[in-house]
């Protein structure tokens, strides 16, 4: 029997990969102020068509605006906070990326806590440099 199974997809910290994240959170860091800029522009302009359709409606366009808002800069605060947890790690730390899914074969008589334990693909500067599957590396 096969079933799928997630797959944590890990990289190594180098000194090369600890820059660009630095970079791409720093270029999503300058987005989100360009997008805080727009709201802000086209939220004076909405909240003053507003207006003259009177003050509850003006209200709503107000906080709407500010929900936007918001929600940038908070984004904008968990990437500064994430940027200056990886400037603080290790270099050769192992750190989850993402998750990925295979497909496993399942047979009377497996080992079914070696199966939960799930895999690994361990990524170092964007090569495959180990996987794991129950904790243990694995060849194929």
């Amino acid at each position: 029997m096969q079933i799928r199974q997630p797959v944590a997809v890990k990289f190594i910290l180098t000194e090369m990969a600890k820059q660009q994240i630095i970079q791409e959170h720093r270029k999503q860091i300058e987005q989100l102020g360009h997008e805080l800029e727009q709201i802000e522009e086209q939220g004076k302009q909405a909240i003053e068509q507003a207006m003259s359709q009177g003050g509850e409606i003006a209200k709503q366009v107000r906080e709407q605006v500010e929900t936007e808002k918001n929600n940038r800069l908070m984004q904008r605060e968990q990437l500064l906070q994430q940027m200056q947890q990886i400037q603080q790690l290790e270099l050769g730390t192992e750190i989850q990326n993402m998750n990925v899914e295979t497909v496993v074969d399942v047979r009377v008589g497996d080992d079914w806590s070696k199966i939960l334990m799930g895999s690994e693909i361990v990524v170092k500067d964007g090569v495959v440099v180990d996987i794991r599957r129950g904790g243990q590396s694995f060849q194929e």
